[in-house]
This record gives structure tokens, C-alpha cells and sequence, in this order.
């Protein structure tokens, strides 16, 4: 993503050059450069837009506020977006929340999982689908997060080779300078191309396994390492029913992760047909009375929809969620809890439109959003121009102080955070 950054010095050199008639060169270069950095300072709480519309959610404290006395367990899956990650990329995330939930102690090694579907998977059995990376937060009282996070990019190495070539050679060097940085730009979104061809299966499945993980058991029972697979009848009824499940993803990763979801409808079909998968049945059956929050960070569901089917089961939400709902015992969950962060300046990321939901969401998620405009990039005024950094404005959230408010206490009666004002719409559910 420093190619937003690497592009924005160059178009602001160009600007630079009409005040000072010497291109980027000297005082044309220094007014780019101090523009960047301004815009990459962090933008002033009290003074930069923050906007919620939609139900209240709650945040992940709530998993530590039950009335039971006994420690409890949060389990956060964290997935990634564009771009190439490596493992441990989440940590100052990980970390931000753990802190505001007053977790001080961490396991000083975590538990790597190279991912594989199950050899018996009739679609993609034996296939690797990433890597699962799991980290242990606790404190005094026995209260622990577990989080699972997913590094898929490597799924897609060879996409983002295919056009690597067009960075150099004759064509690179006859290029302007602003058109051959915004065409490395442009070069580095090849992922959610290949999403929608077969890699995208490769990598559903990738969050697929990590939930199943999730239900798999106590720290304890987590391999240290291996090349290995989870089957749903792996995992324990009692995790599931006792303890709280969230979700966190950036970008493309929320994407992979709600086509995941949405792929469970499809799995526990296909095991209430079979009597050998009575157990991963029975455990896909405990989803029904959980709640869900979900965090999508640069949000792009909507642009990621363009062009693909809805699911066969949209616009019936009445029919399976709420109470007395007829085909209640069809739902997947009692309720997903959206929170679509976006900050205007990110040329990448979008609020989910009103209606989306209802129309490409499957209805038995029982899903409700919630869009949170805001600022995580600091907008800059020049003569004539004001400026954010894309590159700030699309990856700057784990430091940001009111997202980081939002993912931890949630948003309750008249308790948005300093700054923000909350447009409340009633549940539909």
C-alpha cells in the first residue's frame, strides 16, 4: 500500500509545480513533502468527522460482562486484505484491543497452523489455504482473547506476478511520471480479480477453517505447529455454547469472510443429509443461538458484489430471524452485527447502501449493519486543494482511538465516543 503514498508525491509535486514553475524540484518537492507528512499525522479527534448510522452493536467487552463469576473466553478471527501480509501483521491490533480490555498478560509464543481442508472435503480435499496464526491475551481474573488470524496472500502470489512484469521494462520507462505510479497502483489490485475466479475458493475456505479452529478447544488443546486440517465434528459443543465469537477484517478480507459465512447454510445442509456427519451437524446446529459482531475495516462489500449473484435466499429476513419467526431453527445465527468502518478520503472503501443487506446478504445470517464515517486520515489544506492521504485513510484504523473505542465497548444507548454523533435506527429484528 505504499504505492498510494509513492503516487500521491508525484501528483503533488505536479500541483507544486504551477505555484513555483520549477517541477519537483526544489521548493516544488518540499511543499509535497511537507504536505505528506502533515497527512500523515493523526487528524484531531474534536475536530474530524465521525459519523454512526445504524442499530447499536456491542463491542467485545460484552463476552467478559456475563452475570457467571467464572473466567471467560473471547475468540477474535482477524483476516486481512489487499497486498501481500506475512504472519504477525495483525499484532498492533491485537494488542490495541487486548489493552482496552484489560488483558496485560500475552503468551510469548503463539501457535502457527499451516491450514489445510479436510482430506475428505468432496470440493478441495488436502488443499493449503493459508496460514492460522493463534495469540493468547489474559489477566489476573482468568478472562483470556484468543485470536485467530488468517494470512491467505500468499493464495495469491502468482496473481500478483502475472502483472508485475509491466513495473519495468520499455513500456515502464516511457511512461509519465504520475501515469506509471498510478499504474503501479492500479497493478497491486489483483487479488480481488483472482477472488472471483477459482483462487476464491482457496480462499474462503481459508476463514472457513479459522472458524473452525475457533471451536476447536482451550488454549491448551492447540498444536504448537503442523500442517493440519478442521473438520466441524472437531469441534467442542461447549466452547461454542459457552463462549464469545467476533470477528475483524480489512477490505478484501471482509469479503472472503462473509462468503464464508454464507457458505455454512450449504455445509450444514449437506451434513443434515449425511448420518457420518451427525457431529459437525449438531456443532453447525449451536450457531443458531449465537451473536455475532462483525468489524470490517475499509469496507468494500458493496464494490466486491458488483457483478456476482445474490444468494438464493435474500429479502426473507422475517422469515428466519427475530422472535416467532416461522423458520426460526434455519437461521445460521441469531444475529450478525455489522460495523462497516470507512473513511471518505479512502478511494477504496464504501458504507453499505441500506438495502444491500437485504439484497446480496443471505437472510438467514440475520445480519444488520451498522456504517461508521470516519476520518483515520488528516486532511491537509494547500491554495486551492485540500488532501488526505488514500494510503492513511484505507490502513491507519488499529491506532485510531474511537475505532479502537468502538471494537471494544460497542455502541449503547447514548454512548457513542467523544467526537462522533450516532444516527440510531430501530432493529429490525
Amino acid at each position: 500500500m505504499r504505492l498510494f503514498s509513492q503516487s500521491v508525491v508525484t501528483i503533488l509535486c505536479a500541483c507544486a509545480a504551477v505555484f513555483t514553475l520549477a517541477g519537483c524540484s526544489s521548493i516544488g518537492k518540499g511543499m509535497a513533502k511537507a504536505v505528506m507528512a502533515k497527512a500523515e499525522e493523526k487528524p484531531a479527534p474534536e475536530k474530524s468527522l465521525c459519523e454512526i448510522t445504524g442499530p447499536e452493536f456491542a463491542g467485545l467487552s460484552a463476552g467478559f460482562e456475563t452475570a457467571s463469576e467464572k473466567p471467560k473466553t473471547l475468540r477474535l478471527i482477524i483476516v486481512h486484505g489487499i497486498g501481500e501480509h506475512q504472519p504477525g501483521y495483525s499484532l498492533r491490533l491485537q494488542e490495541n484491543v487486548a489493552a482496552r480490555l484489560g488483558l496485560n498478560i500475552v503468551e510469548p509464543v503463539p501457535k502457527t497452523i499451516a491450514m489445510q481442508t479436510p482430506t475428505d472435503s468432496k470440493a478441495l480435499p488436502g488443499a493449503d489455504v493459508g496460514t492460522l496464526r493463534i495469540s493468547r491475551y489474559t489477566n489476573d481474573k482468568g478472562n483470556e482473547l484468543l485470536t485467530f488470524e488468517v494470512t491467505w496472500s500468499a493464495l495469491f502470489d502468482a496473481d500478483r506476478k502475472a502483472v508485475a512484469f509491466d513495473d519495468y521494462g520499455l513500456h515502464s520507462g516511457a511512461r509519465a511520471d504520475i501515469n506509471q505510479s498510478l499504474k503501479k497502483l492500479i497493478n497491486s489490485f489483483t487479488e480481488p480479480l483472482a477472488y472471483h475466479g477459482p483462487k476464491g475458493e482457496l480462499a474462503r475456505n481459508s476463514v472457513i477453517q479459522a472458524l473452525c479452529w475457533s471451536a476447536r478447544g482451550t488454549w491448551n488443546d492447540y498444536p504448537a505447529d503442523g500442517k493440519l486440517s478442521c473438520n466441524p465434528r472437531d469441534t467442542q459443543k461447549a466452547v461454542i455454547e459457552r463462549d464469545t465469537f467476533a470477528i475483524s477484517t480489512h477490505s478484501l478480507g471482509s469479503r472472503m469472510a462473509i462468503d464464508g459465512l454464507m457458505a455454512l447454510g450449504n455445509t450444514r445442509d449437506a451434513y443434515a443429509r449425511d448420518p457420518k456427519s451427525r457431529a459437525g451437524f449438531e456443532a453447525m446446529e449451536l450457531l443458531r443461538d449465537k451473536q455475532i459482531t462483525f468489524f470490517m475495516l475499509a469496507n468494500q462489500l458493496p464494490l466486491l458484489q458488483v457483478g456476482q449473484a445474490p444468494p438464493a435466499i435474500v429479502g426473507k429476513s422475517a422469515q428466519y430471524c427475530g422472535p416467532g419467526a416461522a423458520r426460526v431453527r434455519e437461521r445460521l445465527f441469531r444475529h450478525l452485527s455489522i460495523i462497516a468502518f470507512s473513511d471518505p478520503n479512502d478511494v477504496l472503501s464504501y458504507r453499505i447502501p441500506e438495502t444491500f443487506v437485504r439484497d446480496n446478504l443471505d437472510s438467514r445470517l440475520c445480519a444488520e449493519a451498522t456504517n461508521v464515517s470516519i476520518a483515520v486520515a488528516n486532511t491537509v489544506s494547500i491554495p486551492g486543494v485540500s488532501f488526505a492521504s488514500p494510503e492513511v485513510a484505507h490502513t491507519a484504523y488499529e491506532d485510531n482511538e474511537r475505532v479502537l473505542s468502538l471494537m471494544a465497548l460497542g455502541l449503547a444507548e447514548s454512548s457513542p465516543p467523544p467526537g462522533c454523533s450516532w444516527l440510531k435506527s430501530r432493529p429490525n429484528q
